[in-house]
This record gives structure tokens, sequence and C-alpha cells, in this order.
């Protein structure tokens, strides 16, 4: 097995460990058992237990800044109503949230956890910069971007849940029941409405 292909096979364990059984339980062992992989190279690639799970992070932070990045174009069609672009730029992220439960689940265990402020709270706000960056201009002068943004992100995470826990259906009616609970909590900083 190739150094890239162990570095891979430990994130995509790792993810797995995190998902179903959550950081506590992600030990080393957990993490490269039925892997074939020793423990020492958890190590050898990653410092310790904590950089792999804090790169696991990064590569899911990551895949979501795409994922945010690449359907921001939808907030600019000025031929469409406001809320109505909200509403196609929420569907986006909304799927894309749904569409892998261990990654999305991986994600949130360690973004609540006292990790991610050790280890990759700094790292998430430049990660995100650009984008606030990028939703400054649908905000009132006077809005705090990033808290509203994070906002936004806890309120979808947390539904996220619920749909990846069969707490809540997948269903368009109540996607559109979370899109409304969030637009709601935010329209008032929006310069368009």
């Amino acid at each position: 097995m190739s150094p890239q292909d162990i570095r891979e096979t430990l994130i995509l364990k790792t993810i797995e460990v995190m998902a179903n059984e959550g950081l506590d339980k992600t030990t080393t062992k957990a993490i490269t058992k039925g892997t074939g992989i020793n423990e020492v190279y958890i190590y050898r690639h990653f410092s310790n237990k904590e950089g792999l799970q804090a790169k696991v992070f990064e590569a899911l932070d990551e895949e979501l800044m795409a994922a945010v990045d690449e359907n921001i174009e939808i907030m600019y069609m000025a031929e469409m109503a406001f809320d109505v672009r909200c509403r196609f730029y929420f569907d986006k992220i909304w799927k894309f949230l749904l569409s892998n439960r261990e990654k999305c689940l991986a994600f949130i265990r360690y973004y609540y956890s006292p990790h991610y402020s050790k280890y990759s709270a700094k790292e998430h706000k430049i990660r995100y910069k650009p984008i606030v960056e990028k939703f400054s201009s649908a905000f009132k002068e006077e809005s705090d971007v990033w808290m509203i943004l994070n906002h936004i992100l806890h309120v979808m995470l947390a539904f996220a849940v619920m749909v990846h826990d069969e707490q809540m259906p997948n269903e368009d009616i109540y996607s559109e029941h979370v899109f409304r609970v969030i637009y709601a909590s935010v329209e008032q900083y929006f310069k368009n409405t």
C-alpha cells in the first residue's frame, strides 16, 4: 500500500468510526481495525490521533466549503426574487449535507467537540473568509455576516442530524420547513427582502 493509500484509508476509516461511534471511541485501535494498517502509521502520517481527526475535519470542511462556494452564483441571479434565490441555494447545501451520512455525522461530532476549538477553529474561520466576503453584500452593513452564516450552518447541521438519525424524514416538506426556520431567523439582516 502506498503512503497516499494509507493516508486515505486512515481518513476514511476515521470518518466511519467518528460517525458511528463518536469521538470518545475513535481510538487508534478502532481506526486501524480491519484495515490491515498498523497503528504506528497514524503517528507517521498525522503525528497523533488528534492530528488525524483534525485532518479529517479539514477535509470535510473543505468539501462543505466547496459546495457552498460552487452554488453561490444562485444568490446573484437578480431575475429571481431574493427569497427564491435563498431557497434554491439552501436546497443545494441541504442536499449536500444529506448526501453522505457518515461524512455529515463525523463533521458534526468533531465540530461540536473541544477538539474543534483546540485544533481547527482558527483554520475553519480562515477557510470560510472568502465565503463571508462573497455574502457580505447581501447583508445590511451593520450585520455580523460571520455570525449569521454560522447560525445558518448550526441550524442546518441540527436538522441534518435529525434526518440522519431518522428522527425526521428526508422529504421535501421537511426541507421547506427547515428553510423557513432559517430564513425567518435571518431575514431581518438581508438588504433585499
